[in-house]
C-alpha cells in the first residue's frame, strides 16, 4: 500500500492537553451521576483510554460497535452491536466518539440508549465537523472543531486499517 500524504491537523500535545482538560471538567462539573462511558469501537478507543486515565474516581466503561451501510461514515446504520450484558436502565451515559459529522449516528444511538432505559445520555466528540451536519444534533463536549470534510487519521482513527497509531491527528490529502 502506498503511503498517503498526511497533513498535520492537530498536534499530539494539543490532543493530550484537551483530553486532560475534558477529564478535569467532567470531574469538576459532575454532569452525570456514576456515568457509564461508552466508546464507539474504532476511532474513539484511544480517546476513551486517555480520558478515563485522567479521572481520579473509578470509571465504568464499555464498547459498542456500529456497523454502517456501504455508503461509509455518516451513512445508514445497519446494526449496533452491544456487549451481551449491557444493562443501561437508569444509567447516566457518556458516549465517547471520534468524529461527529452528520449527527445521524449520534441521534440514533441516543434514541436507542434511551429506549433501553438510560436516564441521561451525553456525547463527547474528539472532532466536531459542523459543516456536515444534517440533523440538529450537537455534542455536549467537543475537543476540536473542523470545517474539513476529508479523512482523519491518527489517535485511533484509521484509513484502510492503518495510521491509527499516529500520536497526532492528520488528514489524508488526495494526490
Amino acid at each position: 500500500m502506498k503511503q498517503p500524504n498526511i497533513k498535520l491537523v492537530f498536534e499530539a500535545n494539543e490532543v493530550q492537553r484537551r483530553v486532560k482538560g475534558l477529564g478535569q471538567r467532567l470531574q469538576r462539573d459532575k454532569p452525570l451521576e456514576d456515568p457509564l462511558f461508552i466508546s464507539i469501537v474504532g476511532g474513539s478507543v484511544l480517546f476513551l483510554a486517555d480520558l478515563i486515565r485522567t479521572m481520579a474516581e473509578p470509571i465504568r466503561y464499555t464498547f459498542v460497535q456500529v456497523h454502517y451501510a456501504a455508503s461509509g461514515r455518516g451513512g445508514d446504520i445497519l446494526e449496533v452491536g452491544y456487549p451481551l450484558e449491557l444493562d443501561i436502565s437508569g444509567q447516566d451515559i457518556l458516549v465517547v466518539k471520534d468524529i461527529v459529522s452528520t449527527g445521524v449516528i449520534e441521534t440514533y444511538l441516543k434514541s436507542q440508549f434511551q429506549q433501553r432505559g438510560a436516564r441521561r445520555v451525553l456525547f463527547a466528540s474528539l472532532i466536531d465537523v459542523k459543516g456536515e451536519r444534517t440533523t440538529d444534533f450537537q455534542p455536549d463536549y467537543q475537543l476540536f472543531s473542523s470545517e474539513r470534510t476529508g479523512v482523519f487519521v491518527g489517535y485511533g482513527m484509521q484509513y484502510e486499517g492503518r495510521w491509527g497509531n499516529l500520536s497526532y491527528i492528520g488528514e489524508i490529502i488526495e494526490d
